[in-house]
């Protein structure tokens, strides 16, 4: 099943038979740096895993793109869009040479559909993904307009 590899942060979730169902419809692909695994705006035909590698998560501020982090081996990407069924915020990048792991979209949503359960884990990981989001966003300098208006609430 993974060989020694590690987990991703969706598997460690899950139960083993289900791991197990994914696992058997899994691609793997080595991917060159700068190749874009996420673009804002576009629907995501597959789930992603990243074995290993790292890849910029961002999202556009303005005519710049913001870091929220760069993450690497374990880490999933495509969950929210794929599971919501809505258009990513973010661009994922690979900053390195990666080997991923790929489940068609449509597979992923039947495995899923077939074992509600699995939703617990995927909370997990978007609420995870939520809080990195919400550290970066109280990094941010705030912008003195809105420091105004702060000051005359």
């Amino acid at each position: 099943m993974t060989d020694g590899i590690e987990l991703n942060e969706l598997y460690v979730g899950l139960a083993p038979a289900v791991v197990e169902e994914l696992t058997t419809r899994e691609d793997r692909e080595t991917v060159p740096a700068g190749t874009k695994l996420i673009s804002q705006g576009t629907m995501p035909e597959h789930l992603i895993f990243i074995e290993q590698g790292s890849v910029e998560v961002a999202v556009p501020a303005g005519d710049k793109a913001l870091c929220l982090s760069i993450v690497g081996p374990g880490k999933v990407l495509g969950l929210r869009a794929i599971v919501a069924n809505v258009q990513p915020e973010i661009d994922a990048t690979a900053v390195e040479q990666c080997a991923i792991v790929r489940i068609p979209k449509g597979i992923f949503l039947e495995v899923l559909k077939q074992h509600p359960e699995m939703y617990f884990a995927i909370s997990k990981v978007l609420s995870n993904d939520l809080n990195t989001a919400e550290r970066v966003l109280r990094g941010l300098p705030r912008s003195p307009a809105k420091e105004k208006r702060l000051a005359n609430v």
